[in-house]
């Protein structure tokens, strides 16, 4: 079990599980390559998960991504047939000795829904307000510009809700592009998915772990030509791949999937095609909620 990234300890939360369409999710590729891996429901939608990570190095407690949060409308959670607990995060960090409050460092990826919906909650009079009042949150200065200014392509993916509380309680920092967050957590910015997106790269005593978010966000994505048909610019996102793979292999990393329903992080290795897993850490379990 991946436990330990030198002196961060590393918790996977799984705050919830839903669905999405299998052929957005595969972009281009045929069904019949992908439904072996990734089977489909009726409606086309395959399975995905809500993986935050937790870090603890007994001075700082980082929250990277937050789920889909507490927010949802019924007609939403059946939409994307949401299975997750009444309060996510909440519970999934209580199982595990943590509260809300404990939380010093929370970073988002991206603002889309399913990545930021957990970083407000409503208050006891329905206000928004940011779901870790000590922490302080990080999203790219990029991604906050495209969330707050939405094109056509992509506006159903970002809900205000979930993050414009965080400036007016004075709980942002805004991030530029491959940046340092603090001493052995900095970001990898790829823009192929949406503007801004940025990996989380964790290093501490020669280990390496980085969050791959949606750049790669099911682990049959660790093909070069699987894209999502949701990403803006595939091309790049193929670029970005490319070059990020070869040198995670190279180095060893693992990599951990947010949205993986089996598979929470992978090592890897070049193969004559694409990459091997050389290790794996599997979900042990479906969680009842």
């Amino acid at each position: 079990m991946l436990n330990q990234i030198g002196k961060w300890k590393i918790f996977a939360l799984e705050t919830g599980d839903f669905r999405l369409d299998g052929g957005a999710m595969m972009g281009s590729v045929p069904k019949v390559l992908w439904e072996k891996s990734n089977p489909a429901d009726e409606l086309n939608r395959i399975d995905l998960s809500l993986r935050c990570l937790l870090l603890d190095d007994g001075e700082n407690r980082v929250l990277i991504e937050s789920g889909m949060g507490d927010k949802l409308t019924s007609k939403f959670a059946k939409m994307f047939h949401v299975i997750q607990p009444e309060h996510p995060l909440k519970e999934r960090l209580g199982e595990i000795g943590y509260k809300m409050e404990d939380i010093t460092h929370m970073i988002l990826t991206h603002l889309h829904f399913d990545h930021a919906g957990g970083a407000t909650i409503l208050d006891e009079k329905n206000n928004l307000i940011p779901a870790f009042p000590n922490a302080v949150y990080y999203v790219s200065d990029s991604n906050w510009d495209a969330g707050m200014n939405p094109s056509p392509r992509d506006s159903a993916s970002y809900l205000d809700i979930n993050y414009a509380p965080l400036q007016k309680a004075g709980k942002l920092e805004m991030v530029a592009e491959n940046s340092i967050i603090m001493d052995g957590i900095s970001t990898i910015s790829v823009n192929g998915h949406t503007f801004g997106q940025q990996l989380i790269k964790v290093e501490s005593e020669g280990d390496t772990l980085i969050f791959c978010s949606d750049l790669i966000p099911l682990r049959s994505h660790l093909k070069l030509p699987w894209i999502m048909g949701y990403d803006l610019n595939a091309v790049l996102t193929l670029e970005e791949k490319t070059k990020f793979l070869k040198e995670a292999a190279e180095n060893n990393w693992w990599l951990w999937f947010y949205h993986d329903p089996k598979t929470i992080a992978v090592r890897i290795k070049k193969s004559e095609k694409y990459y091997d897993v050389v290790d794996e850490v599997m979900r042990k379990y479906n969680y009842n909620y």
